[in-house]
C-alpha cells in the first residue's frame, strides 16, 4: 500500500497563490529569486488594507478571541500597512475609516495589483506573511473584519484621552500596500554607467 504525504501548508498555499496568476511560472521564478511577485486582486480575492501595527495585531487578537477564522494576512514593515485577503464581493459598499479596500475598479480598467512574497519563507524586505495562505482558500469575512475592527477601536475610544484620537483613513490611501516594483531596463541602466 502506498502512503501519500500531504505536503506543508506553506507549500500548497503558494500553489493557491500563484494560481491567481494567469502564469503561474513566472511568479514561482520570482520567489524562487527571493523575490515578491505581483499578485492581481479581485480574481481569487480582494484585498482590505489596514494602516498601523498596533492596529493590525489587536485585530488578529480580536479575531482569534471570537474564533473566527483568519485567512493570509500581510504585512509590510516599510509602511505599516497589513493586507487582508477577503472573498470579492463586487456588491460590497466598504466604509470603515483606516481602512481602503482593493478590488476591481467600477470602470473595467485592470485591477491593482500587490507585491506578495512566498510563503514560507518568512520576512522578505519588508514584506511578511503574518497569516500565510495553506492552499485551503480560507479568506477573513468581511463581516467578520468590521465587527474585529470597531471592537477595537471602542477599546482604543476607552483608554484613549479626548483629542488624541484621528482618522487614518487618508494614512491608509497614502501608503496603502506595496505595489510590484517595476522591471529595470537594463540597457537604460548600462547606458547611464557609460556616461
Amino acid at each position: 500500500m502506498i502512503a501519500f504525504t500531504r505536503p506543508p501548508s506553506h507549500v500548497l498555499g503558494g500553489a493557491w497563490l500563484a494560481g491567481v496568476s494567469s502564469n503561474p511560472g513566472q511568479i514561482r521564478g520570482m520567489w524562487r529569486c527571493g523575490q515578491p511577485a505581483p499578485i492581481q486582486v479581485s480574481c481569487r480575492f480582494d484585498v482590505v488594507a489596514i494602516v498601523g501595527a498596533a492596529l493590525t495585531r489587536a485585530v488578529v487578537d480580536e479575531l482569534r478571541a471570537s474564533e473566527h477564522a483568519i485567512g493570509p494576512v500581510l504585512y509590510d514593515h516599510g509602511v505599516h500597512v497589513s493586507s487582508w485577503l477577503v472573498p470579492v464581493r463586487p456588491d460590497l459598499d466598504w466604509q470603515m475609516s483606516s481602512t481602503t479596500l482593493l478590488t476591481a475598479p467600477a470602470d473595467g480598467s485592470e485591477p491593482p495589483l500587490v507585491a506578495m512574497p512566498a510563503p514560507g519563507v518568512g520576512r522578505v524586505g519588508v514584506l511578511e506573511w503574518l497569516v500565510e495562505p495553506d492552499g485551503t482558500g480560507m479568506l477573513t469575512r468581511h463581516s467578520d473584519l468590521a465587527v474585529a475592527l470597531h471592537r477595537v477601536r471602542a477599546v482604543v475610544r476607552r483608554s484613549s484621552p479626548r483629542g488624541r484620537r484621528r482618522d487614518l483613513s487618508s494614512d491608509v490611501r497614502q501608503r496603502g500596500p506595496r505595489p510590484p516594483k517595476p522591471q529595470a531596463d537594463d540597457s537604460n541602466n548600462q547606458a547611464r554607467r557609460a556616461r
